[in-house]
């Protein structure tokens, strides 16, 4: 793997934990500075990352205006991941979603055995898609849980 493949997803990270030092927040305002800015990526080309998306995700092969959707929903949950004191519906369909999104990676990646590149920064990104969008999602679901049993 390439690590021009991987400065997308290290650029934005390497981002969101500059500006959450800067904050002296905690880990829950990294996840949402995060989510955001991939959302940010996916929205300035829906179409593209769409065309990615559709590739593994097990909603949006089956529906397929939740291309449309996902960045929003995204960038709602990263929003809300801000907040002190996140909206539970929010933050429910984030576990959901991370849930999914998990699915999606490990049945792509580790059963079809496809090789693909993650629609995670966009549809243009040359990521490919594996064990850091599993964990992208596995950390949202994670962050999700641990709020919701606050």
């Amino acid at each position: 793997m390439q690590l021009k493949s991987l400065k997308p997803l290290i650029v934005v990270f390497g981002t969101s934990l500059i500006i959450t030092i800067t904050l002296i927040k905690n880990f829950q305002v990294f996840m949402g500075i995060s989510i955001c800015l991939l959302a940010m990526l996916k929205i300035m080309d829906i179409e593209a990352f769409g065309i990615s998306f559709k590739k593994y995700d097990l909603i949006s092969s089956r529906f397929n205006q939740w291309i449309y959707i996902y960045p929003f929903c995204e960038l709602l949950i990263g929003i809300s991941f801000l907040l002190s004191a996140p909206p539970s519906s929010v933050i429910l369909i984030a576990f959901i979603l991370g849930i999914i999104g998990m699915a999606s990676v490990f049945k792509a990646v580790y059963l079809d055995k496809l090789k693909l590149n993650c629609a995670c920064v966009g549809g243009y990104a040359k990521t490919p898609l594996g064990i850091i969008s599993f964990i992208e999602n596995l950390l949202m679901a994670i962050m999700s849980c641990l709020i919701l049993l606050r």
